[in-house]
């Protein structure tokens, strides 16, 4: 069972939210975009596989990505942080280290938030983006073509060689996801494309929740591809006009972003069978 998703659709019948399902919400006119994630020891990562300062890192990037999927730029951010008991001084300045790194990358500033104490090591991250066109998940029409960033598939690997006991490169996308091109790369193309996510659940769990927001399947060429199963890769899966392809194709190289066209939006919807990654 899905809990996230059994969570979620309770939640939204309860007729207390507005404007849940894109990786954020704009609530005003100042071109404000907002966004939280969790990075939760035992749930995302374990002690063992990242440092301290790897781990304040990935906690900032996984939010980041959000924005990146929305076109937005990072500006302010809240941090929320469960301090494990026992956790000594110098695993605080590794945190502190890799969480200053990740805001001084992409011009961030902490504005506020709170700390408490707990068994595990958990933040939680409340970003403030701006963005004059946010991009959303609702946008995609039929005929659309579906691109996504990167190369997918190591991530799934890396996981897989950590949960056997081995260590892997700590330039892997799953220690350390590489997003500084991809910023730019979206804020370039935002004109020629309609709508965008994150790819932090696998490609499969992506078009399925862009059929079932825009009631429109996203036909995958190779949908048995495996590595389309792969999560916490934080690339972007894209809906575009044809149209544009030399125009996406262009500014991809320009800022040297891999591009991958994968399929086209059609009539009906999706149904893949995506990997669940955190029951």
């Amino acid at each position: 069972m899905d809990l996230e998703q059994a969570f979620l659709k309770t939640l939204e019948s309860s007729g207390v939210v507005w404007g849940l399902g894109d990786d954020g919400v704009r609530l005003d006119t100042h071109q404000c975009v907002y966004m939280l994630d969790l990075f939760s020891e035992g749930v995302h990562f374990k002690r063992g596989w990242l440092n301290c300062a790897q781990i304040g890192y990935k906690a900032v990037c996984v939010n980041v990505s959000d924005a990146i999927a929305m076109a937005a730029c990072p500006k302010y951010a809240l941090l929320g942080l469960q301090l494990p008991r026992g956790c000594n001084l110098a695993e605080i300045r590794q945190l502190v280290a890799g969480i200053a790194k990740a805001c001084q990358e992409f011009k961030i500033k902490i504005v506020g938030g709170d700390t408490t104490l707990g068994k595990a090591l958990s933040l939680s991250v409340t970003l403030i983006a701006k963005s004059p066109k946010p991009l959303e998940r609702t946008k995609i029409r039929p005929k659309d073509l579906l691109v996504h960033t990167g190369k997918l598939g190591q991530s799934y690997k890396d996981l897989r060689a950590l949960l056997r006991g081995g260590r892997v490169s700590p330039k892997s996308k799953f220690v350390c996801p590489k997003l500084q091109n991809l910023l730019k790369f979206i804020l370039s193309v935002r004109p020629f494309v309609r709508a965008g996510l994150d790819i932090s659940d696998g490609l499969l769990a992506e078009c399925n929740r862009l059929s079932r927001l825009n009631k429109l399947a996203c036909k995958l060429d190779k949908p048995y591809n495996k590595a389309y199963l792969s999560g916490e890769e934080y690339e972007l899966l894209l809906s575009a006009p044809p149209r544009h392809k030399l125009a996406l194709l262009r500014r991809a190289k320009q800022q040297r972003v891999q591009l991958n066209f994968v399929g086209v939006v059609c009539r009906g919807l999706s149904h893949y069978r995506p990997k669940i990654w955190h029951a």
